[in-house]
């Protein structure tokens, strides 16, 4: 593995220079994956003598451009890559005359202006994306893998630019020899297969990306089961050791969900540019080994055809092709279709209808009524709702919430398989996920009001708490020892993403999941049921006047409190549940 050099042995070596910048003989690179300039240009001179030269780099794909000196350049004084309209020429002026006329009079960005020694074949990489942009060199990535995971190697025929349109590459995996992995083709002989951009907010702002890979052939890559269509997850949003899905998918396996997508690690190298650590995963779709419901074809008009299979997910972005209701409270609603994806007017209908009378059946102002559970499969529904309530994952049933159901006339939506862990962990734990959601919540508020989804929750926690929540632990742990190393070079790839300290990540992660379990616990397992009445003060604060020092205040575990409670949150007083909120 190519060693890593230090910005410090950089800056020592800068500080021995007396003399100006000189840039050897060979070429240099930059990454535009953050500035995203449209032609960057490599700006570099002297203002003694008074000369700057403006040259465009040329694109090498994913981002990275480049720029090649055939002699060694003596004398300069400082280099600038610049988005900027200026011809390629070599310039009569100052370097320090350029650059402000790029930044000031132009009003185009650029970078920071640096003196420091250009490492042939580095990339000069931006660090922000602001207008002066910040960079620093740093070393190719081609062999800066761990040596810990497998690595898959990809190669493409045109640079991967959209997640609509699939590109053509090869393939294959190295597993080096480690003990528990297989490779898959080889560098002489590679899998072909199709490539593009997955993922909605992932794909948009991240530099390092998501992927869709589909092979030309079924394949079963790293012990998973055979498939044409696999993703590569970046996890660059994830601050918490990359724990975020891989918990979320192992708690749906431990709960017994139909189908959990499986994933294994791997470092990947993208066109020879290595681009971290991935999650090589097995991606929701219809399948005897995935969602296994009939395969409906596009376009089906035949009255028995059209009741399924479906596979479709409520979606918190607007997408061609949605079927949108109205929710019961007012929100609107919206589902993505998988399977099928082209809908005849039949197919609409039918699912349009299906799914507002689901919706009026949940919003029954009766919550004896089980008429909603003619539409709605309660136990998949309760399993799929406490891995996201473990998780805290108070978007779960807003966006990436998927719903399948078999062909026939009777048979229910059924929640899952669990995708998208994303926004898990993000707010205090001390409260249900459809309580103060940040970015919304449809259906699950409402359908938490029935007693009978109550009572099959209790019944379906406690087991699933005695039994296979303490495993979870080491699970982690093992998890966390497989991707210490590997995770190292991702940060040094990734610097805005990665985790520097995947140890002290890990023990985050574990507090929070905790501190909701905890919560949970005392609502679901003590005996104390914070969704036990419908009409409790749970769900809306209670509005009459209490006096503070009236009776007893007890917190929900029993202990009993001095005074009033201090901070917002559900207590007992006067032996009853109450909501105290930031105005009490």
């Amino acid at each position: 593995m190519a060693k890593h050099f230090t910005l410090t042995a950089l800056l020592l070596l800068a500080a021995l220079q007396l003399l100006a910048l000189d840039i050897q003989k060979g070429t240099y690179y930059f990454d535009n994956s953050l500035t995203r300039y449209p032609v960057p240009k490599f700006v570099y001179g002297s203002n003694t003598p008074a000369v700057s030269h403006v040259v465009s780099m040329k694109p090498e794909g994913n981002d990275r451009w480049s720029i090649t000196f055939t002699e060694t350049v003596t004398g300069v004084y400082r280099y600038v890559v610049a988005a900027t309209s200026m011809a390629d020429s070599t310039y009569l002026w100052a370097f320090n005359d350029v650059k402000e006329y790029i930044s000031k009079t132009l009003d185009e960005p650029r970078t920071i202006t640096s003196d420091k020694p250009m490492p042939v074949g580095w990339i000069y990489t931006p660090t922000d994306n602001e207008k002066w942009a910040s960079a620093e060199w740093r070393m190719p990535y081609d062999q800066a893998y761990s040596g810990t995971l497998p690595v898959l190697y990809i190669k493409t025929e045109a640079p991967v630019t959209s997640k609509e349109t699939y590109v053509s590459a090869t393939c294959y995996i190295d597993a080096l020899g480690l003990e528990g992995y297989t490779s898959l083709g080889t560098a002489d002989k590679p899998l072909q297969l199709q490539i593009k951009g997955r993922g909605n907010y992932t794909w948009r702002d991240f530099a390092k990306k998501p992927y869709k890979l589909k092979f030309d052939e079924k394949v079963k890559p790293l012990g998973m089961k055979k498939s044409r269509h696999f993703a590569l997850m970046a996890n660059a949003d994830d601050n918490l050791g990359f724990l975020r899905n891989t918990v979320g998918l192992e708690l749906s396996r431990l709960l017994g969900l139909a189908w959990t997508p499986w994933q294994e690690p791997v470092e990947v190298v993208l066109n020879g540019d290595y681009i971290g650590l991935y999650m090589l995963t097995e991606n929701v779709r219809v399948a005897t080994k995935r969602v296994n419901v009939v395969e409906q074809a596009d376009l089906e008009t035949h009255p028995d055809s059209i009741t399924g299979g479906w596979l479709f997910e409520i979606d918190n972005y607007d997408e061609a092709g949605q079927v949108v209701i109205t929710e019961g409270n007012g929100a609107r609603l919206r589902f993505t279709m998988h399977t099928p994806e082209q809908l005849s007017a039949n197919q609409r209908s039918y699912i349009a209808k299906l799914l507002v009378d689901t919706d009026r059946a949940i919003y029954a102002n009766n919550k004896q009524s089980t008429e909603w559970e003619r539409y709605v499969d309660l136990d998949s529904l309760v399993r799929y709702y406490i891995v996201q309530e473990v998780m805290d994952d108070a978007e779960s049933f807003h966006g990436s919430c998927y719903i399948h159901k078999q062909r026939g006339d009777d048979t229910k939506l059924i929640f899952g398989p669990v995708w998208d862990f994303g926004n898990a962990f993000q707010r205090g734990f001390d409260r249900f996920i459809w309580q103060d959601p940040p970015y919304g919540q449809n259906w699950i508020g409402e359908m938490a009001r029935f007693p009978r989804f109550q009572e099959r929750v209790r019944e379906v926690w406690r087991p699933f708490l005695g039994e296979r929540y303490p495993g979870l632990d080491a699970f982690i742990d093992n998890f966390i020892a497989r991707i210490a190393t590997a995770s190292l070079c991702d940060v040094s790839r990734w610097p805005n993403y990665g985790t520097s300290n995947i140890e002290e990540r890990k023990n985050e992660f574990k507090r929070r999941m905790r501190e909701k379990v905890a919560f949970l616990t005392r609502q679901w397992g003590e005996g104390i049921s914070g969704i036990a009445d419908a009409n409790s003060s749970l769900f809306t604060p209670n509005s009459s006047p209490l006096t503070p020092h009236s009776q007893s205040w007890y917190t929900l575990d029993g202990r009993r409190l001095p005074q009033r409670p201090s901070a917002p949150g559900i207590y007992l007083h006067a032996g009853r549940k109450v909501v105290v909120s930031d105005a009490f």
